[in-house]
């Protein structure tokens, strides 16, 4: 790279077009790599701390990214028309336009996620993830085979004292030349490291297989029931995140307490909350990363049932969720937690929520994102002053209302 070419002023349109070119190439590795770690789910328990700066800074990059694009815009008629003899190279600025094009827009529309109804940032996600899982292969690809070192690396060596002999040409002894076999190798390489992480992505699109009640380490009896087999059957797979490991329960060991701001403490071991009265609902699950799973059934408690069964003091202002992994936190105004549809749940889709979605229970809050649906609950605390939770103390907003549902 010809760190020059950066500060100079009076270039050839040749020169211009390759500051382009390095201009693009660092947003582009700058993006991948805190992409790469946004999508590390590693990085988001290890160091959730720095997990919105990061977020920050590749949301930035993104904004600069778009400049270089802007700049070639003027120049690309002129640059095809140096290419008309070159249809590869042709072919490669088409791929390479089409890739960044799908990720700005896809990207703005992520960015924006709060004024788009959650219908297309899931559309938009997808788009960024296909961008991103087709491109990111495509663009180290070509950064390899197009650089100083890969085209030393493709020149015969001793080509000047080599004995040139005649090769007979047919289908069974096709002539490979050596820079056409190190790309096809380098293909194959790329192909190969980036095939299992593409396989992951697409995973997350698929249905889950069936491979038990309790394949995840819960070991809860009895199993409750669920109160109607109509399931209208969810739209869309969930991905699991957390910020620690995952805590393990069995009948013995999870309890639910209800206290703090209330007249009567409630306190339930897992035998006596499977007995308590559930109600079915029929809702979304929007998470603020930007995928969303439809028609979900959802079955337990409603919230406000058990905070009217506490009879909450005047006083309390605000409900505080505890999860059974000793670090996560959130919390709701009392007239969000008093609203018809957030609901303490043990049964999704009629079986026992798994412990990777949050399971024995978890809180639901379908007209706020996931994060105030806090998984692995065990406690439900009744306070007078705001509390602000674990990702809201990392940047994220208190205000968690989905766009069209508030």
């Amino acid at each position: 790279m010809n760190w020059k070419l950066f500060f100079k002023r009076k270039l050839r349109f040749r020169d211009k077009l390759v500051r382009i070119h390095h201009a693009n190439a660092i947003l582009f590795f700058l993006l991948s790599a805190t992409g790469l770690l946004l999508y590390s789910t590693y990085f988001r328990s290890a160091f959730s701390g720095l997990r919105v700066s990061v977020k920050d800074a590749h949301i930035w990059i993104g904004f600069v990214s778009i400049l270089p694009v802007l700049f070639y815009l003027p120049k690309i008629l002129k640059h095809l028309r140096t290419l008309r003899r070159k249809q590869n190279h042709r072919l490669n600025v088409y791929a390479v336009l089409t890739i960044l094009g799908l990720l700005i827009v896809s990207g703005l529309m992520l960015t924006f996620y709060r004024q788009l109804p959650p219908i297309v940032n899931s559309v938009a996600l997808v788009v960024h993830d296909l961008a991103t899982w087709v491109g990111l292969p495509y663009v180290i690809f070509h950064s390899i085979t197009r650089s100083k070192w890969f085209e030393n690396l493709s020149k015969k060596k001793n080509e000047a004292s080599a004995i040139q002999r005649p090769i007979e040409i047919d289908d069974e002894n096709p002539i490979l030349r050596r820079r056409s076999f190190l790309k096809v190798a380098t293909g194959v390489l790329i192909a190969l490291i980036s095939l299992p992480i593409i396989g992951s992505w697409l995973k997350s699109y698929f249905p889950e297989k069936n491979v038990g009640i309790n394949p995840d380490g819960n070991n809860m009896n009895p199993i409750p029931k669920p109160s109607s087999t109509d399931i209208a059957g969810r739209t869309g797979q969930f991905r699991y995140y957390t910020v620690t490991e995952m805590p393990t329960f069995n009948s013995d060991n999870w309890s639910l307490t209800v206290d703090g701001l209330v007249e009567n403490k409630l306190s339930y071991t897992w035998d006596q909350f499977v007995k308590l009265q559930r109600t079915s609902q029929l809702s979304n699950f929007h998470c603020i990363t930007g995928w969303s799973v439809y028609d979900v059934t959802w079955e337990g408690i409603p919230l406000k049932a058990l905070l009217e069964e506490a009879n909450v003091n005047g006083k309390a202002k605000y409900v505080k969720f505890y999860s059974g992994d000793g670090v996560y936190t959130d919390s709701l105004t009392m007239s969000e937690a008093m609203m018809d549809d957030v609901i303490v749940a043990t049964l999704i889709d009629g079986e026992l929520i798994k412990q990777n979605n949050g399971g024995p229970v978890r809180l639901i809050t379908p007209k706020l994102y996931a994060y105030k649906s806090v998984k692995w609950l065990t406690r439900i605390e009744l306070i007078e002053e705001e509390h602000f939770g674990y990702w809201e103390q990392r940047g994220y907003e208190q205000n968690a209302w989905v766009k069209g549902l508030s």
